[in-house]
């Protein structure tokens, strides 16, 4: 989907989708399962707001995390210096932060106060599936705009 986005590529980059979906079914959907898991585990079942606002909160603790790791795990697999995946860190995992809470903070507060529970998954994966768009647009724009300076 994030290639789709760039009008300007004429092929698909098969290599680049398989890197992607690696890196979430390896990484980051066992990361998240473990969150919710924490999360229900720490707070319980209930969809009460301050409920839903304390659940919130452990997920934002753990977003540099899963950002983190996405832009480190995605760069090594594209076989990148150790001090580029720093400068990326560095430079674009703050931003890709601030956007991740934009994006999740509302969207989990929907999920865990006015969405019935068997309707979550649907809005996840398709908020999920946005988000992964957007990131690896992100991480894509980042390793192009490296090599052409």
């Amino acid at each position: 989907m994030s290639q789709a986005v760039e009008r300007k590529r004429t092929q698909h980059d098969l290599e680049r989708t398989v890197r992607s979906v690696g890196v979430g079914a390896v990484y980051i959907a066992p990361l998240v399962t473990f969150l919710y898991n924490l999360v229900d585990k720490c707070f319980g079942p209930s969809q009460a707001p301050l409920n839903a606002i304390k659940k919130i909160g452990l997920f934002s603790v753990f977003s540099p995390l899963t950002s983190g790791g996405f832009v480190v795990i995605n760069s090594l697999l594209q076989r990148k210096s150790a001090d580029y995946i720093t400068k990326q860190l560095r430079e674009d995992v703050p931003t890709i932060v601030l956007t991740g809470y934009k994006v999740w903070i509302p969207t989990h507060f929907l999920l865990l106060t006015l969405i019935p529970l068997q309707h979550r998954v649907l809005l996840s994966n398709t908020v999920g599936v946005l988000w992964t768009t957007y990131m690896t647009h992100a991480a894509h724009i980042h390793s192009h705009h490296q090599a052409t300076e």
